[in-house]
């Protein structure tokens, strides 16, 4: 099994198992923040980046059958995914699905009154997500919403492990990417200044936590397996103490010895950005 969870892009821990598990694992937050962004019945929505779907029945939900939403992923396999979500009658609005990429948007200008984008921005370099924000200011009317959902990764932890065990980490992917401009997986918290260079206004941030204590359902349980042998894969790529990768490829090699642990424990946080196109 590929642990990276990458799809044809190259792109790691974005197919669709991960995606779906991850959703499932955190849907009441997941959904939460997308309510929180305030979109309305009768509204044309893009969900910029779409993965697998996860949020397309809501997004469909939101507006309505007199809205429509347009989804658009740079992975045709999600996207053929996406496609059989909606054809199986899990969409409430008009759908419309494309691969395409978030840097070169494939709609015109002011179609959108909300660009959603969940998780995208770590996988793109600051000049990268500049260009998308443009994209997105473009394709929304004016008076519109831009939300832009992402990680913030320095909270990450799975107790009863060491918690210094995943700082070290974060900090060791943070130090590789310095200097190729990659936002990264620790991106949410700091995404409002693009929203300033692109020139929305009404920017507001919200920030989630998602914490599972012991017992964990079977999605966390799941969940939180693949990604210690995603984690345990990634730090023995890194510039991290010998001691933290033993740790987490002992954890990676018998997940069901953190999970059942009594003092079981796993969270992780993420922010929402959202502005408003100038009138």
């Amino acid at each position: 099994m590929n642990d990276a969870r990458m799809t044809s892009t190259g792109h790691a821990v974005s197919d669709a198992p991960w995606l779906d598990l991850h959703f499932q694992a955190c849907r009441a937050e997941y959904e939460e923040a997308l309510r929180f962004v305030g979109i309305a019945p009768g509204w044309t929505v893009l969900d910029a980046g779409c993965g697998s779907g996860g949020y397309i029945p809501l997004l469909g939900e939101l507006v309505g059958p007199a809205g429509q939403v347009h989804a658009l992923d740079l992975a045709p396999e999600n996207v053929a995914d996406v496609e059989r979500l909606v054809q199986e009658g899990h969409c409430a609005a008009p759908t419309e699905v494309r691969v395409g990429s978030v840097l070169d948007l494939p709609f015109a200008d002011a179609t959108f009154d909300c660009v959603w984008c969940a998780n995208v921005a770590q996988y793109l370099t600051e000049a990268e997500f500049t260009q998308v924000m443009g994209g997105f200011r473009r394709v929304a009317k004016p008076g519109g919403l831009v939300a832009v959902k992402d990680s913030d990764g320095t909270l990450l932890q799975v107790l009863p492990l060491d918690p210094a065990i995943f700082a070290r980490r974060v900090a060791a992917r943070r130090a590789k990417a310095a200097g190729t401009g990659l936002l990264g997986s620790w991106c949410g918290s700091s995404l409002a200044r693009f929203f300033r260079q692109a020139g929305l206004t009404d920017i507001v941030r919200k920030g989630w936590l998602v914490e599972r204590w012991a017992p964990p359902s079977p999605a966390t349980r799941e969940f939180v397996a693949m990604g210690l042998r995603y984690g345990a894969g990634l730090a023995a790529e890194l510039d991290v103490p010998p001691a933290d990768r033993e740790a987490l490829r002992a954890a990676a090699a018998d997940p069901d010895g953190v999970l059942d642990d009594p003092d079981f424990c796993s969270r992780e946080a993420f922010v929402v950005t959202i502005g408003r196109i100038p009138t």
